[in-house]
This record gives C-alpha cells, structure tokens and sequence, in this order.
C-alpha cells in the first residue's frame, strides 16, 4: 500500500511539472495560444445553439425542461474540456511517436510508459475556456431549478463527473493500443473522436436500445448523462451501480489491451 501511495504521489508531481512545461511550451508562441482559445470558443458558441433552442421553444424534451436539459449541456461542456483539453492530443500523437521512433525516448523514462504517453501533452487553454463555460452554464441550469440543492448531490455530481472522464480516457485508450500492430492508427484516432459527438445531446432523447447500447456497451452516456442524471435527482439505482463500476471495469479493459499491444511494439531501432 505505501508503494502505491508513493507511486501515485510520484506521478501526480511528474504530472504538475508536464502541466508547467507545457503551459509554458505555449507561452513561447502567444500568437498560436490566443487563436486556439478563440477556435475553442468559435465550437463553445455552436454548442450554445442548443440552450438557445432549448429555452426559445420552452418546451420539455423526453420530460426534461430547459433548465434541466441546459444541466446537460453543461455537463457535456465541462467533460469536452477534460477530453480535448487533457488527453485528446496524445491520442492523436500516439502514431507519430512509434512512427518515427519518439515513443523508444519514453521507454527510458522512470514514470509508467502509459501515463507518459497518454497524458504527457494537455491544452490547458482549451481545458480552461471549457471548463469555465460548462460549470458556468451547469451552476445556472441547477440554480433556476426549485427546491434546495443539498451538498451532497454537487459532490456526487463531481464524483460521477470524474467517473465519467475515466471512462472517457479508457474508452478512447483501448482503439489506440492497435497502434503498435498497425503503426499508423490516426485514422482510428479520427473514428474514435467522432463517437465524443454522441454526447452532444442527453441521452434521453435516444430510444431505449440507444440509451443501453450508449451506457453499457459503449459507454459514451455515462461521461456526461450519468452526472447530470444524479445532480437532478433522477439516477436510477442501476445507473448509479453502473456509474461506479464502469470506470473500474473500462480502466482494467483498457490497461490489458494497452499491455497487450505493447507486446507487439518493435522499438525503431529493430
């Protein structure tokens, strides 16, 4: 146990100083930083459109009102910013590195070889401009609700939050362990980005085969429907259970299909 604490705190340190580094890599080219902030809020914008419809038909949809369904939006908001903002990029890098030999560099490194290579880059602009928007427009949405909000419902919300963005890690890991069989797996990386759009409307508005294929085969639903679902009281016990063990269940999948690819990985130097 005091080993893994100290791994765990080991990696947390190595991850802050990532975290410096990289906001200060983006720093050197200003230009560059300040133009990707203004695209991130170019697609913040687009998805606003949704509340906007929301609120301008007054309407409920799937029995959600607009305030409820803005929740939602938030949601999905905040966990783009995790997503694009954390790992999205590494991802995407992934076939670059073990393309041109950059991933035998990583191998050397006294930190876990996945944790370098899935976590090792991060916008933290595109993580703060979402980020900011989505609590923003979540704090809003439960705010007009009535009734109190008792404290313990936000910290469940962020409990199933970060559950969401594990699985959302893990989801996004296992198509990308293909990489050391295939070399080239952008492709894969580009396939596997577009399944995040799912999330850009709550899952009640999909049938019931949508919603469980969304929640328990593939569970995209779960990133961001899930906290929203528990923040509004409207979680059903089976969810709730899901919500726990999916992180746990995705995280061990992924970690066996990323060890399992590595076994196939042949460093550039033969």
């Amino acid at each position: 146990m005091k080993n893994a604490l100290r791994e765990i705190r080991k990696h947390f340190r190595v991850y802050l100083a990532l975290v410096r580094m990289n906001v200060m890599s983006q720093m050197e080219y200003r230009a560059n930083f300040v133009t990707g902030i203004l695209m991130e809020l170019g697609y913040l914008v687009v998805k606003i459109l949704y509340v906007v419809v929301a609120f301008s038909s007054g309407r409920k949809i799937a029995g959600f009102s607009p305030d409820e369904m803005l929740v939602f939006i938030g949601t999905f908001v905040t966990a783009t910013g995790f997503y694009a903002g954390l790992y999205m990029m590494n991802f995407f890098q992934l076939s670059t590195l073990v393309r041109d030999g950059s991933f035998d560099t990583l191998l050397t490194k006294p930190v876990s070889l996945q944790f370098m290579a899935t976590l090792r880059r991060c916008d933290i602009g595109i993580f703060l401009v979402d980020t900011v928007a989505g609590v923003a427009m979540t704090v809003v949405g439960l705010s007009r609700l009535s009734g109190p909000f008792e404290a313990w419902r936000l910290l469940g919300y962020v409990f199933f939050l970060l559950c969401g963005s594990a699985v959302g890690y893990a989801l996004y890991l296992i198509p990308q362990s293909l990489v050391f069989r295939i070399v080239n797996a952008r492709a894969i990386a580009g396939i596997s980005d577009s399944f995040w759009d799912f999330n850009n409307v709550p899952m009640v508005v999909y049938d019931k085969l949508g919603q469980a294929i969304g929640s328990y085969v593939v569970p995209m639903f779960v990133i961001t429907s899930f906290p929203s679902l528990f923040a509004l009281g409207r979680m059903s016990g089976a969810q709730v259970l899901w919500g726990i063990l999916a992180p746990v269940v995705f995280i061990a999948v992924s970690r066996l299909a990323w060890t399992r690819g590595l076994r196939e990985y042949s460093s550039a130097s033969g």
